[in-house]
């Protein structure tokens, strides 16, 4: 099933470079459906935003008490407005706020009105945020049926866009995140598991993904539950036959018995030490199973460290795949916390330079 990324959306590092850059003037508010990465977005910004402090605000789980709270002035006999602690605004304060509105389509209709205010000028009841504050907000998908509502007035103040996430952008993050190697081989060989339930045509079915127009809400594969799954095939040893049904309740049953079979491949393959104690004749899996090559790429590539790899890249020039191969050397040059040492290393270099125009 052939799966294409619209035009109109934009991934997740497209959005977290739009907030960084406009997130001051705009606020962005962010929509996708459920365990598509959104939430993650402040952690993102986080990393490139190191002068600003970082805000979480739950909204679907905000009270109007919650957002502020009136201060007495007995001398002067008026209320001042004292900001709950959790927008990281105080008094004398000049460090700005990277401010995170998660779950805004779910607040109550008093607390949101409440947040209007925060949303199009910057400021908590009649206090501003610090001046080079940045606001943004997620929400469901209107037809994800999770109960998200906002008004028109109040997207009228903000700037919309649609997020979503392919399998290429999804596996550099995995690589980053120590996601298991058979995860990321499923994901490769399955991309339309990324895909989302408003781009079906008519009469097409994809049995692995979010879709609240036929029902299967539950145990469905995206980015969360596929992070959840990495933890349960980790555990495969000890788990024994609860691996699977723990798969099942995690990502559905139909993509479940698809990754099974990926685990029960990766436990036939060579061992990490043994590759690097001797990787001339340590045994090379067929090419035509391409499953069990991109396993141990993705296996190579979360494992290999400056003393290993040269006898890594030894074994891999071995390989006869050279979509195999090409992917060891794209998942181990995304790395951010591995790509420095691998080019620093000439075998690695000299691999990458043949693979021209494809790397």
């Amino acid at each position: 099933m052939s799966v294409t990324k619209s035009t109109m959306r934009l991934s997740l590092n497209q959005a977290a470079n739009l907030i960084r850059h406009v997130g001051s003037s705009n606020t962005i508010i962010l929509r996708g459906r459920p365990g598509i990465g959104k939430s993650s977005i402040l952690s993102m910004l986080a990393k490139d935003l190191p002068d600003y402090q970082m805000c979480y605000i739950d909204v679907a789980n905000l009270d109007l008490g919650d957002l502020g709270m009136p201060v007495i002035d007995k001398e002067a006999m008026i209320t001042n407005y004292a900001p709950n602690a959790r927008f990281g605004i105080g008094r004398g304060q000049t460090r700005p706020v990277c401010l995170m509105l998660d779950e805004l389509g779910k607040a109550s209709r008093p607390v949101l009105n409440m947040l209007l205010p925060t949303i199009l000028e910057h400021r908590i009841g009649d206090v501003p945020l610090p001046t080079g504050s940045i606001v943004f907000a997620t929400t469901n998908l209107d037809t994800d049926g999770v109960g998200d509502s906002i008004p028109g007035h109040a997207y009228n103040r903000m700037t919309e866009v649609e997020v979503d996430v392919m399998c290429d952008d999804w596996l550099i993050w995995a690589a980053d995140n120590d996601i298991a190697p058979e995860i990321m081989a499923f994901a490769k060989q399955n991309p339309e598991v990324f895909q989302c339930y408003t781009t079906l045509g008519k009469n097409e079915k994809n049995p692995y993904i979010f879709n609240p127009l036929n029902g299967n809400t539950r145990a469905f594969c995206s980015l969360r539950s596929m992070a959840k799954a990495s933890n349960i095939v980790k555990q495969r040893n000890v788990l024994g036959d609860a691996t699977l049904p723990a798969l099942a309740g995690t990502i559905g049953e139909p993509a479940a018995r698809l990754l099974d079979a990926l685990v029960h491949l990766a436990d036939q393959l060579p061992l990490f030490e043994n590759i690097v104690r001797d990787p001339h004749k340590t045994k090379v899996p067929d090419t035509d199973s391409v499953g069990a090559l991109f396993i141990l790429s993705f296996m190579l590539a979360g494992r290999v460290n400056a003393d290993s790899m040269d006898a890594v890249m030894t074994y891999t020039a071995r390989w006869k795949s050279f979509e195999a191969n090409a992917l060891f050397i794209s998942t181990l040059a995304s790395n951010k916390s591995k790509v420095g040492m691998a080019c620093r290393n000439r075998k690695f270099t000299e691999a990458a330079a043949k693979l021209g125009k494809y790397f």
